[in-house]
């Protein structure tokens, strides 16, 4: 007797679960604990939880060979709109410059209309997305952490601020240029890129 898979197993996976928990409950919890529980340093715990789980579910996809496509597409989904809505609650808390969740939010927008349209299927990552996500994810935990522990150092909150301003440059850089590969149709042609799984 042949076995088939259970096409719901292909979905319900630890990876997407792990995923889910990031967009549904972590996401919103920082919210609250910033802007209704005043916590920097509760919502600086929530931030570093955030990250961690967007590193453990592309390791645990890949070590227990979970990797899916609806977790190809959740994931990078999942880790947009956590990261502008933990750049937008700073702004609101008057932590971070409104430009930054701005040029986040515009450019985030311009690269999800043009995957409508071009329906890429899996949009590559490359070498200037990677450094960007790493400088938004220490730099925005970087600014929590100074006004929890430091925040009449001007120096130090300067410094998060630098850090999270590059992020968010070359964020905007690496969404112009997959918005040109997919336009040009060559985002899957390009030599650094590789499947979005993490």
């Amino acid at each position: 007797m042949v076995r088939t898979e259970d096409p719901a197993a292909r979905i319900v996976t630890v990876p997407n679960v792990i995923t889910v928990a990031r967009l549904l409950l972590l996401t919103p919890l920082f919210v609250v604990l910033l802007l209704v529980v005043d916590s920097p340093f509760w919502a600086l715990v929530v931030a570093v939880v955030l990250g961690g789980t967007d590193w453990v579910d592309g390791q645990v996809a890949r070590r227990f060979h979970q990797v899916s496509d609806l977790g190809k597409k959740l994931d990078p989904v999942a880790d947009r709109i956590s990261q502008f809505t933990v750049c937008a609650t700073l702004v609101v808390a008057g932590l971070v410059p409104v430009w930054m969740a701005l040029v986040i939010l515009v450019t985030d927008l311009l690269l999800g209309i043009v995957i409508l349209i071009r329906k890429p299927g899996i949009v590559p990552v490359r070498w200037i997305g990677r450094i960007r996500t790493a400088l938004l994810m220490v730099g925005l935990p970087f600014v929590l952490l100074v006004e929890a522990f430091w925040p009449g150092s001007e120096a130090l909150r300067l410094t998060a601020l630098s850090v999270v301003g590059v992020g968010v440059v070359l964020h905007a850089i690496a969404n112009l240029v997959y918005v040109w590969s997919l336009l040009r149709g060559t985002a899957h042609a390009h030599p650094d890129a590789h499947p979005q799984v993490d």
